[in-house]
């Protein structure tokens, strides 16, 4: 708290970060080849905080979703969850890749159960079969519970996915490109039920997507990190209050001023791989 004249303006209260990185750098060595993929990173984002990394192929993108999943170890400097060090895989993230990754022997409702149980092994099974159905019925997948992966549509499948991984309830949500396998439309309508999920969530959830889409960062994130020579090169907050709209965003002056500066990263990063010229659009 501090006294300005006579006014007395309390100052928010800082928030720890959910997750940071500290220097985090990935190397790859095949013979006398050396491969970085990562380089001294640095981010954190803060509890409940939708955050986008966006660049072009190949720039580390996934790769750091990987570390954040604690399916690889960087090759030094550390990442921190809730102010602990991390190492390996746990209960607190859940992952929803691009190609669905559901087991093809078991149909959407045991799918989703097989989540819910992974995250909370002293869940009973019919417990976990009717929170199965309940997230499908979230997701729109209602009466679908008994259909495999292949008697279902590539929406469908990613839906089910969606819903898996919200039955697991974890504090953190990992999107590596999750709506990037499947049509325009299908995506479209799956942006629109991310969003509208989360705001029916009692307790906001801490989520880190990696899209190429910058459409699809502004629409959903609180800031778009854009990822150069393996770092994150430029941030970027997203002025817009939730629910958002995206009928009503795209036509405003803020919209198309954001979604140039980003664009802007990605040329600037072409001509620097084409010689070094600026582009101008």
């Amino acid at each position: 708290m501090m006294v300005r004249g006579r006014e007395v303006v309390t100052m928010p209260e800082a928030r720890s970060p959910k997750i940071e990185f500290a220097d985090v750098s990935l190397v790859y060595h095949d013979g006398s080849q050396t491969n970085e993929v990562l380089h001294a990173m640095n981010f954190s984002v803060a509890p409940g905080e939708f955050v986008s990394i966006i660049g072009a192929s190949g720039c580390g993108k996934s790769t750091t979703l990987s570390i954040l999943a604690g399916l690889q170890e960087p090759s030094s400097g550390h990442y921190y969850i809730d102010g602990r060090e991390s190492h390996g895989t746990g209960r607190n993230r859940g992952v929803v890749f691009q190609h669905y990754a559901l087991f093809p022997w078991m149909t959407a409702k045991a799918n989703v159960a097989f989540g819910a149980r992974q995250a909370q092994p002293d869940l009973a099974s019919r417990e976990a079969g009717q929170r199965a159905c309940e997230y499908l019925s979230r997701v729109g997948l209602a009466g679908a519970e008994n259909r495999y992966p292949y008697q279902m549509s590539g929406g469908m499948q990613q839906r089910t996915a969606i819903a898996r991984l919200l039955a697991m309830s974890p504090e953190i949500l990992l999107l590596d490109e999750p709506f990037g396998a499947v049509d325009a439309k299908n995506r479209m309508q799956l942006q629109d039920l991310l969003q509208e999920l989360l705001l029916q969530e009692q307790r906001r959830k801490t989520i880190v997507l990696v899209t190429h889409d910058i459409d699809e960062a502004i629409l959903l994130s609180d800031r778009v990190f854009f990822m150069d020579k393996q770092k994150i090169a430029e941030e970027f907050t997203v002025p817009f209050a939730r629910p958002r709209r995206r009928e009503q965003i795209v036509l405003t002056e803020a919209y198309r001023q954001l979604s140039q500066s980003i664009l802007s990263c990605f040329f600037r990063t072409i001509g620097e791989q084409i010689g070094g010229e600026e582009v101008v659009i």
